[in-house]
């Protein structure tokens, strides 16, 4: 039997950073679920790492939320959000949102 998913996955490929205390890294964001993301880094991360990911939106604008690394690989890992304000979670459920339209739409 296969492993399922909580929720689906969005692939975004947008640019972010990572910071851990004052040190920060940039990174890309691969895809996204309303419980954790897909991050591609040169950034060193082990499993169990707790990080701050910024995620740049569209218009200017900023995503940010604290996520723990998981399945951690050579250039890339996934992550689970452990915290994120409810005005970037609203942003978030956008972009889900904003997805499965167009992905029913394309249909």
């Amino acid at each position: 039997m296969g492993f399922k998913r909580k929720s689906s996955r969005v692939e975004v490929g947008r640019p972010g950073r990572l910071h851990r205390g004052s040190f920060s890294a940039p990174c890309q964001v691969m895809n996204v679920s309303e419980t954790g993301v897909r991050i591609q880094t040169r950034l060193f991360v082990k499993n169990g790492d707790v990080l701050h990911l910024s995620i740049e939106l569209d218009g200017g604008r900023q995503l940010g939320c604290e996520i723990q690394a998981i399945n951690v690989g050579s250039r890339q890992f996934g992550a689970k959000i452990l915290s994120i304000s409810p005005e970037d979670r609203e942003r978030l459920a956008h972009i889900l949102d904003d997805h499965m339209q167009n992905r029913f739409l394309r249909g």
